[in-house]
């Protein structure tokens, strides 16, 4: 008994057709709803985990950004960690954000609230004080628990 398969494949026949077009390759915009795609589902489980979800989430946010993580010899955890509380890693401009300073997140729509909170992280602003509905910060909490599981080896 013999199986046969077969398989149609439509290569390349010009070099300019191995590059993506421009309007794909390009980056999200800050209105698309990338941001908000990951980070309600975060929030959400944040709230089921006794944290009081948006407010944690961006003050998780404006702390990653404050103190980012090592980028050397980064570990897959680290890796998945900077990509989620990195918000400006999905969106075009971060600059244009980054270069106000305003950042009353009451005044900005959901989707930039986050960049805002990473913004005031990388200015070395207060994340504690902006957030004061976050007695606890979610990363304190990854924190020990990565170091108590580092010293039990």
């Amino acid at each position: 008994m013999s199986l046969y398969f077969q398989m149609v494949f439509n290569l390349p026949t010009m070099a300019s057709q191995w590059h993506t077009p421009p309007d794909i390759a390009r980056k999200r915009d800050i209105s698309s709803t990338a941001l908000l795609d990951m980070y309600v589902p975060l929030e959400e489980f944040l709230e089921d985990n006794g944290f009081e979800g948006r407010t944690c989430l961006l003050r998780s946010i404006c702390e990653a950004a404050n103190s980012p993580f090592q980028q050397d010899n980064m570990d897959l955890l680290g890796e998945v960690a900077h990509t989620i509380l990195t918000p400006s890693e999905e969106v075009r401009s971060e600059e244009k954000y980054c270069s106000d300073s305003n950042y009353v997140l009451e005044n900005l729509p959901l989707e930039k609230q986050y960049l805002a909170a990473e913004c005031l992280g990388k200015s070395d602003g207060n994340c504690e004080t902006a957030y004061p509905d976050c007695p606890k910060s979610p990363l304190d909490m990854i924190s020990q628990t990565l170091n108590v599981e580092m010293f039990a080896k």
